[in-house]
Formats: structure tokens, sequence, C-alpha cells
């Protein structure tokens, strides 16, 4: 507020109260003559005597700091009534002497909520693993075809395990990983070359994974079904293994 406006509206609240400027200067600690020139607007008060003028005259006024200073306040009071009322409501909640089904409810539902919760991000989590788990059969499969047609016997018998089992087609069964080295070598050394070596379908558990696919070595197609044994050390290894061939392309 500025003059004159200030100076009106001190000696309409002056009046208003039934004081006289001396009364006023005297409740105010001030002089009369500084009383006399604000209200005539002489000269323009610092924000200290206009506050205190307003405060003997028992009036509110805020500066752009007080008006910031009352809402915090005011704030401040909303939350210690919303604060208190919720702490009643929590303290009710578990008193199950009343409206014990309702309040059961209520109780229980964080519970279920948090529960479904684990539930997805154990299944999110799970189909990131077996995507994970399909590439690297993906992988392995692009790898064995390498090995094999490149004469890395070793590498190839380094997928499976020492004890693992294979049927391949028009064969005998193979039992033993040295022996089964030995029949990629023997198929190796007659010119058999792999074209082709794709999965079509997986099926994954926590420690077992079947693969099934189709493979293609020129003219000829088959396919084939892998068993897979997740081991200690993180690895797939291959523990059971068949094949067949199917036909002859024209």
């Amino acid at each position: 507020m500025k003059q004159p406006d200030l100076g009106k509206k001190i000696t309409e609240l002056r009046l208003a109260k039934g004081l006289t400027q001396g009364e006023l200067a005297q409740k105010c600690n001030l002089s009369l003559r500084t009383i006399q020139r604000i209200e005539s607007a002489e000269v323009t008060p610092r924000s200290y005597t206009v506050k205190l003028i307003f405060q003997c005259l028992d009036y509110q006024i805020y500066d752009s700091f007080g008006k910031f200073t009352y809402r915090l306040d005011r704030l401040a009071y909303r939350i210690r009534i919303g604060l208190g009322q919720c702490y009643k409501y929590v303290l009710d909640l578990f008193n199950l002497k009343t409206h014990t089904m309702r309040k059961i409810t209520i109780l229980s539902l964080p519970c279920i909520a948090i529960i479904f919760l684990f539930l997805f991000l154990g299944t999110e989590s799970k189909a990131q693993s077996h995507e994970k788990i399909i590439a690297r059969i993906a992988t392995q499969n692009n790898k064995f075809t390498k090995w094999f047609n490149t004469g890395q016997i070793d590498s190839l018998g380094s997928v499976y395990l020492e004890n693992a089992c294979m049927i391949p087609s028009n064969y005998r069964e193979i039992h033993g990983r040295e022996y089964i080295k030995g029949y990629y070598s023997f198929l190796y050394a007659t010119g058999f070359r792999f074209t082709e070596n794709t999965s079509s379908a997986l099926v994954i558990s926590d420690s077992i994974l079947v693969d099934r696919g189709v493979w293609k070595a020129g003219q000829m197609t088959g396919t084939y079904l892998t068993q897979w044994r997740l081991c200690e050390d993180g690895e797939w290894y291959i523990e059971n293994e068949m094949t067949n061939t199917d036909l002859v392309e024209e």
C-alpha cells in the first residue's frame, strides 16, 4: 500500500478504534509528529513502521514474505491435520473388533498387490531368460555346422556330456562323448557336409531343454531331436540326441 492511501487507511483505522493521534503514537512508541506526517502523506514510512502501526490497530497486513510465511503455516497446519486423521484411520483399521471383514479385505489388498507384482517380475525375468537361452541354442547350432564342416571335431564334441547318448539316422546307438566324436569323424571323412541346422521348436524347463529342428546336407534333409542339460558351470550340454533322414530331393 502506498501514500496517500496508506495515510488514509491508518486514519480510518485509528478513528474506528477511537484513538487520537497522540494515543496511537504512544501505543506504537512513536512520536506524534511521525503519526501526523504519515497520515497527511508527507512521508512514506518504512515497512517496519507500517507493520508496527497496523499491529497496534489490530489490522493484519502481509508483504510478499509475510504472505509466503502465512501460506506455509497454513500448509503445515493442514498437513498436521491430515497426518492426524491418517494416523487415527490406521489405528482403527487394525482394530478388527468392528467391521472385521471389510478391514481384513482392505489390509489384504496391499499383500495381494505385492504378490502379483513379484509374479509379474518373475514372469518377466523368466521370459527374458528364455529369450537368452533360445539365442544361445541358435548360436550353438551355427557353431555346430561350422565346426563339423571344417573338421573341428574336438570343438564339436565339447558340447556333449561325457556320458551323452546319440542315435543317428540309419546307425546304431552311440554312448559316450568320445564315440560320438568318432562317429562325426567318420561322417566327415565320407564328404558329408551340413548346409543347414535350424531349430524349429524349443521346450525349456529349469535344467532341461528339448530342441527339435531341421538339418540339411545337399539334397538330403532330416530332423533332429536334442535334449540339453544345464550343468553346474552354467553351460548347456547335449545329453541325448537322435536324428532322422526324411527323403532325397529330386
